[in-house]
């Protein structure tokens, strides 16, 4: 992607208000608060038509405004994708049916969704995680979002790790109430820009990739989206992901945490845990959305 675009302006994407208070500069860019209702995003920022750029080319192979080798640990991120989906049981309608992972990058949830009886396909900008999914044989759409077009209903909708990065996400929250049984549920894992982790680390914490993430939700905000389109929050939790001591240290340098990521490594030297894993809350929240009851 070329480094040369000109960032653009654009209204809240929760309540449409240009007023706002800049609160960091990260890599170039600002991070500001709405002052109507909160919502905390960047701006100026990548255009619309420029963004969908980002994610169509290597994007999970990329060290540099990418995943690094997403695939490198893909023991660890199934396990994650197995304890969110233990968290969501409970809200899901009963029966299996239609489900859909909105960025279902290398398809671990797919599969896991599979493994308990669901009919599940996914959207992936990747060319080359799309083209890999279709060739084992799964029903993957190499569309954005807003452009996927189908006849079919949902009874779950995941998108886990990316409602941050959708340009048009009021617009596609209204897909995504319009592609939903009205048993089904959504589930949102996203940065919780209210989370004790942001609040330590302030402009250092690292989901503030202001390139990829462009919309940092709070459960307030989340819920105000939400409600504009008929849906509802019946679940929020803390969440993270699992990760080795190894991945940890190599995130920790990868943010440009230089000195701590060195007392790591001798830490995971001495005590020989390399590969040791444990589930790491990153900052992020985990959201279960239903369509609201008439009347409620």
């Amino acid at each position: 992607m070329s480094e040369d675009i000109r960032l653009q302006e654009y209204p809240c994407p929760v309540c449409g208000s240009v007023e706002r208070s800049s609160l960091y500069a990260v890599k170039g860019f600002s991070i500001v608060r709405c002052r109507t209702c909160g919502m905390v995003h960047v701006n100026p920022r990548i255009p619309d038509e420029s963004i969908f750029d980002i994610y169509r080319n290597q994007y999970f192979q990329r060290s540099a405004n990418g995943y690094g080798g997403y695939e490198l640990i893909a023991p660890m991120r199934k396990r994650t994708f197995h304890r969110w989906y233990e968290t969501i049981k409970p809200y899901l309608p009963d029966g299996r049916g239609n489900a859909l992972d909105v960025g279902c990058a290398a398809g671990y949830f797919i599969d896991v969704l599979r493994e308990d009886g669901w009919s599940a396909e996914g959207i992936e900008l990747d060319l080359g995680m799309a083209e890999d999914l279709v060739r084992r044989g799964n029903r993957v759409s190499n569309v954005p979002l807003e452009a996927f077009a189908t006849s079919r209903k949902f009874r779950l909708i995941a998108l886990f790790d990316v409602i941050e990065h959708l340009p048009g996400v009021a617009g596609d929250m209204a897909k995504i109430a319009d592609l939903l049984d009205d048993d089904g549920i959504v589930a949102i894992v996203t940065p919780n820009v209210m989370s004790p982790q942001r609040k330590l680390m302030g402009r250092r914490w690292f989901q503030f990739k202001p390139r990829e993430h462009i919309h940092y939700f709070s459960p307030a905000t989340l819920d105000r989206l939400a409600a504009r389109h008929g849906l509802t929050p019946v679940h929020v939790s803390a969440s993270g992901q699992y990760a080795d001591f190894s991945f940890l240290g190599e995130r920790l340098k990868k943010y440009g945490y230089t000195a701590p990521a060195a007392i790591f490594r001798m830490f995971m030297k001495l005590f020989r845990l390399d590969d040791t894993s444990r589930f790491i809350r990153t900052g992020s929240m985990l959201v279960v959305l239903k369509k609201a009851k008439p009347g409620a």
